[in-house]
């Protein structure tokens, strides 16, 4: 999550995240945006990647025209991604992922009664909209034979989810090496004692010496 990333800022800037500033570009928020711009593998999770889906798969639609136009053979990078979507919602949801003819928003689904009703952002769980967002953030930018950080990826999950990424992430980029700091049972519970390491909270450390 975007207020979780202190790491990354430098000690003044973590202490605007509590102070209202009007002034432009000097609150939390804006000398963030300038660190994820300087860094091309940080990804902070808000919401959902609106923008990001609608760009990967403009850019799909693209690649396959470009195959139509040199080989007379439409190419099916476009359906593959769209399949690609469902398949990560599709299996734990029932519901479906599609996109407007002029690929300008994104529609979600679910058949009920024999009939496809248009969903309200509202139908969506938080959970959902995460499990997108982490793998398009994964497939976009290609992170292949990368050591990858994430910090509380539990966060909105349901715990079987939780349990369930570990797995997800193994699939979706089984070349990477994953470093996950979680407080979830259900995750660790995924993965042999030999892949967990229990840290002591900095506080009681500080305490303690």
């Amino acid at each position: 999550p975007f207020t979780q990333v202190y790491l990354f800022l430098p000690q003044n800037v973590r202490k605007r995240l509590f102070i209202e500033n009007s002034l432009a570009g000097e609150d939390y928020y804006s000398e963030l945006e300038k660190t994820k711009s300087a860094l091309p593998g940080f990804f902070t999770y808000d919401f959902f990647p609106v923008a990001l889906i609608l760009e990967s798969l403009r850019s799909a639609r693209n690649q396959d025209t470009a195959d139509l136009i040199k080989t007379r053979v439409y190419g099916n990078r476009f359906r593959t991604l769209l399949d690609d979507l469902n398949s990560v919602l599709i299996g734990m949801t029932g519901k479906s992922l599609n996109v407007g003819t002029d690929l300008s928003k994104i529609i979600f689904e679910i058949h009920k009664d024999n009939q496809i009703v248009e969903l309200y952002p509202e139908d969506m769980s938080h959970g959902e909209l995460k499990r997108l967002s982490l793998y398009m953030w994964t497939k976009y930018h290609k992170i292949d034979d990368a050591i990858v950080l994430m910090d509380e990826i539990e966060i909105a999950l349901h715990p079987d989810w939780q349990y369930q990424i570990v797995r997800d992430l193994m699939q979706w980029t089984p070349n990477n090496q994953y470093i996950l700091a979680t407080h979830s049972f259900d995750l660790c519970e995924a993965l042999t004692p030999a892949h967990v390491k229990e840290l002591e909270p900095k506080l009681l450390k500080r305490a303690s010496e």
